[in-house]
Parts: C-alpha cells; structure tokens; sequence
C-alpha cells in the first residue's frame, strides 16, 4: 500500500513537469519573430563642432530595423534633425524626441565633446614676411666744379743791348757763344742762386746764359727753376772785356737795406721780416729758412696783412711806454712774418742760414740773405722785402 502511493506520487510530479515545460516551449516559439536583415543602413545624422560646448545630435529612428514604428512624412519633417547645444556647467537639458502614435523604440543618442583648440601661437615660418623698409637712395652727387688750370706764360728775356754775350754759364769767367741783337727775345728756361744770370734756351740749339742787366725779363719769373747743376768755368777761361752788370732786380721782391740782429741771449736763430708793398702788408707771404750745415730747409707760417707785430728795441728812460708811439726814446721795429729754431728744437750754434722771401707754396721770391751766427753772441735777425714797383 505504501509502494503504490509513493509511486503515485512520482507519477503525478513526472507529469506536471512535463507540462511546464512544453507551455515554455511553445511559449518561446511564439513569441520569436521573424528579423528581416537589410544590407544597408541609414547613415548617422552629421553634425558641427562648437568651439567651448557639447554638441549634440538630433536621433532619428531606423526605419530598416523598426518599420512598425517608422514616422509619417508629416512627423519626419517636424522632427527634423537639430543640433542641440550643452555647454558645460549649465543647467541645460537633452530633449529626445519621441516618435508619433506612441509606443517605444530603441534610439541612438551622440554626444560629442569639443575641446577648444587654441589658435596655433605665431612662429618666425608662420608669420609673413616683414616688408622691408624704404631705404633713402642717395640723389646724384653734386657736380664738383672742374677747375681749369691755365697754364702760366712763359718767362721771356728782351735783349735791352746791342751785341749782348751769352756764355757757357752764369760768369764772366765762362766763355762766350756768341752775341745777340738788340730786342732778340728767348725763352727762359732756369736761373742761378743769386738771380743775377739766367738760363735761356736755345742759340744755335744750345741752352746758355745770359746776364740779368743786359736783358728785360717779363712773365712769372718766380717759376723759373733753381739750376743747381752747374759745372765750374774752364780754368783757362780769360776774362772779357764786358762791362760789369749793374745793379738790377730779378725777383718780385728786394731787400731794403742790411739785414740787422739784435741780442737775444738765447741759443736759437729766430729771424723776423716785412713783407709789403712798400706801404701795406702783404699776406700769404712765407720765409724759406735754410741751415746750411745741414741742407735742413722750413717754411714759416705765412705773412699777416691786417696789422703790424711790433718789437721794442729801445725804451725811454721810464721804459713805460709800449709801440707803437711817437714818445721820444722809444725805439720800435715792426713785423708781419717770422720764424726762429726753437720751434723745431734745431740750436742757432756756430753756422750759416739762409733766408728767402717766398710765396705760400715755398716759391722763391727774392733773392737769399744770408746770416752767421754764434753761439757765443747770439741774436735775432729782422730783413724787410719789398715787391717791385
């Protein structure tokens, strides 16, 4: 008895668990439903980034795979796709939209976060090239006038004599050429030291001299070279019956008088000049000084025309007096030039010295004079020229 009910038992539980599951059987088959695949799909809405917020996209419903629930032309349309703008911090909302008729689908909503990029920072390949500033183009050089050097005229000699010699050098002691004629003009070609016979070129295709007081000179004759090369007369030269020159002037400036010293006490030479026209100064003038111990040569600086530099050399007996002044006693020299040694650092000592009148590119003007000095007596020197008349 109790067998059977236990088999009973088991029997009735077989049965209801065989039941169960053929109603979840069915039920499963049931509620399967046939899934149509698609080989495309609708693409996803686009969208444009917003610098500094969150873009989002608009979800639209796939028809492919919800075709029961597919919008109307109408409802498409209303609910066309519109970017919605989150920016961060606020209390902004999503709204997604729902379709129309009611009923659920499964949408895809896209959130895009944007990072403000900064603007790329300026860099030296980046930035356009710097426009060069104007330079200043130089107008054309002003024209420098041309000077036009006219050459000086030659220096002439005018035979003022008739049958005046002309002679292998400047002397008597040098033989004669030959003779010219009265007004017979040559070209002067040089001079000697001392101005006194000049070298004129050319008789019978020689060049000779001729002495200074038997001619009339004309042109720039403070041109004419020093000719320094001259060879001694011939010993067997015998003197000629010709006159002595005389006396005459053969440079724009002559010496009035002898040259004077006065005591200086000091070991230098200094020499002090006028330079005029017999009234006024003269300027621009210079002093060619020359040791001749040495062949040392300088120029002084050049003579002043505004005013006279004066030297007393003798003073009344109250010695108050200063030049220039007409007070009895007074002794006065006046100057416009001058020159000493110590200037150079060159001593006076025991020599000779030369000293010309030039013009103030170191021309001679005048014949030299010349000076001795001493050491043991020294003095300053004072010589007055005077241009021709």
């Amino acid at each position: 008895m109790r067998k059977r009910t236990i088999g009973v038992l088991l029997g009735a539980f077989l049965l209801l668990a065989i039941g169960t599951m053929g109603c979840s059987v069915s039920q499963l088959i049931a509620r399967r439903a046939p899934v149509t695949v698609t080989p495309t799909r609708t693409p996803r809405p686009t969208w444009t980034p917003v610098a500094g917020g969150i873009q989002v996209a608009t979800p639209t419903l796939d028809a492919t795979r919800f075709p029961a629930l597919a919008l109307t032309a109408a409802a498409q349309a209303t609910a066309a796709p519109t970017p919605q703008q989150l920016v961060p911090g606020s209390e902004d909302k999503i709204f997604v939209p729902q379709p129309t008729g009611g009923g659920s689908a499964v949408q895809t909503v896209v959130v895009i976060i944007v990072t403000a990029t900064p603007p790329p920072s300026a860099t030296p390949e980046s930035l356009p090239p710097a426009t060069p500033l104007p330079t200043e183009t130089p107008g054309p050089p002003t024209a420098t006038p041309t000077v036009t050097n006219t050459p000086p005229p030659p220096v002439m000699v005018r035979v003022t004599v008739d049958k005046a010699n002309v002679r292998q050098g400047p002397g008597t002691g040098y033989p004669v050429i030959t003779q010219l004629a009265v007004d017979t003009e040559v070209t002067v070609v040089g001079r000697n030291r001392a101005g006194n016979w000049w070298k004129i070129c050319c008789v019978n295709g020689t060049d000779v001299w001729i002495a200074d007081s038997v001619v009339a000179v004309e042109g720039p004759i403070w041109l004419a070279p020093e000719v320094s090369d001259i060879p001694p007369p011939p010993p067997t030269a015998a003197p000629t019956a010709t006159p002595a020159p005389t006396a005459t002037y053969a440079w724009p400036f002559r010496t009035e008088g002898p040259a004077e010293g006065y005591p200086l006490g000091q070991n230098y030479f200094s020499v002090k000049a006028v330079i005029y026209n017999g009234a006024s100064p003269l300027w621009g003038y210079k002093l060619r000084v020359r040791k001749l111990s040495t062949g040392e040569e300088w120029l002084s600086e050049g003579s002043q025309s505004n005013n006279w530099n004066w030297e007393v050399i003798g003073w009344p007996d109250d010695r108050k007096s200063d030049c220039p002044s007409s007070q009895a006693g007074l002794l006065c020299l006046k100057s416009n030039v001058k020159w000493d040694s110590n200037g150079v650092g060159v001593p006076m000592g025991d020599d000779r010295w030369e000293v010309t009148a030039t013009d103030r590119f170191g021309n001679p003007l005048s014949a030299p004079v010349l000076f001795d000095t001493s050491a043991a007596n020294s003095k300053w020197y004072y010589v007055v020229s005077t241009s021709r008349p």
